[in-house]
Order: structure tokens, then sequence, then C-alpha cells
């Protein structure tokens, strides 16, 4: 009976050793799984960081680029603002020397009417001093005689 027992806790012995090596085993493919998944995370997790960077870089770059556009659009407006001031002045300006060429054509032709009324003055003068140049030499060939 005592080889029996010893017999059978020998059997219990090894099946309880052949479960512990199993399970040993078991451990340590947990172990390795566990060691694996860890290296995976830092990947991961350094992925994660170089992501998170570039998320990083890629933002400032967009409000660097907003506020560039911002910029040019304030210089924009400025430039549009300036130039329809200056489109106002030269139409004020073109106004106003329209206006005086306007008034520079009326004295131009008040200076021709002038101009015609001399002429015809002197042509009647002409007229006059031929007369008096006919005169004068009939009576001084009248004279001569």
């Amino acid at each position: 009976t005592a080889e029996h027992n010893e017999d059978h806790h020998l059997q219990v012995l090894k099946e309880s050793e052949t479960l512990l090596q199993a399970k040993r085993a078991e451990l340590e493919k947990l172990k390795s799984q566990v060691t694996n998944q860890q290296q995976e995370m830092a990947a991961l997790d350094r992925q994660l960081g170089h992501k998170k960077e570039e998320l990083h870089l890629l933002h400032e770059s967009m409000v660097q680029a907003k506020a560039d556009l911002q910029e040019a659009l304030r210089l924009g407006e400025t430039e549009v603002a300036e130039k329809c001031n200056h489109i106002r002045e030269v139409k004020s300006l073109l106004e106003e020397l329209s206006i005086q060429k306007g008034e520079l054509n009326v004295q131009i032709s008040e200076k021709k009417t002038q101009l015609a009324l001399i002429k015809q003055e002197i042509e009647k003068e002409e007229e006059n001093l031929q007369v008096v140049l006919g005169q004068m030499s009939k009576h001084k060939t009248d004279f001569l005689q």
C-alpha cells in the first residue's frame, strides 16, 4: 500500500511537474509576447511623438501662413485705398483742367473774334491809305505839271 501510495504520489508529482513545465513554457511565451508588445508600444510611442511634432510644425506653419495672408490682405487693402484716393485726386484735377480748357477755348474764341475785327480795320485803313496815296500821287502829278 505504501508503494502504491508512493507510486501514486510520484505519478501526481510527475503530472504536477509536467503541468508546471507547461505553465513555465506558457509563462515564457507570455513574457515574450509582453516584451514584443512593449517594444511595439515603444515604437508606436516614438511614431506618435513624431506625428505630434509634425502636427505642431504644420500648425505653426498654418498660423504663420494665415498671419502672412492677413498682412498681405491688409497691405492690399491699404494700397487699394491709396489708389482710390489717387484716382479721385486725378479725376478732380481732370475736372479742373476741363473747366480751364473750356475757359481758354472761350478766351481763344473771343481773341479770334477780336483778331478778325482788327484785320477788317487794318484792311479798311490800308484801303484808305491806298486812296490817300492815290490822291497824293494825283496831286503830286497835278502839282508838277
